[in-house]
């Protein structure tokens, strides 16, 4: 009997990996790159559970969120400013 097949990892996750050199090199740690791409697809999941999103709208979704937060610091910080 075929194994049940495992689930995939989540797109949009972002983990630090070890990467191993050749001979006797060092390990070089990938740098972590933030990001809400998890929690988008997570909300998404909620709303519509049968839809995906490509990794082209996840970065402009990541892109947005951002911005948004940005824009709410801005105005946080020139109405503590007053």
């Amino acid at each position: 009997m075929p194994e049940p097949a495992k689930s995939a990892p989540k797109k949009g996750s972002k983990k630090a990996v070890t990467k191993t050199a050749g001979k006797g090199g060092k390990k070089r740690k990938r740098s972590r790159k933030e990001s809400y791409a998890i929690y988008v697809y997570k909300v998404l999941k909620q709303v519509h559970p049968d839809t995906g999103i490509s990794s082209k709208a996840m970065g402009i979704m990541n892109s947005f969120v951002n911005d948004i937060f940005e824009r709410i610091a801005d105005r946080r910080a020139s109405a503590a400013a007053r």
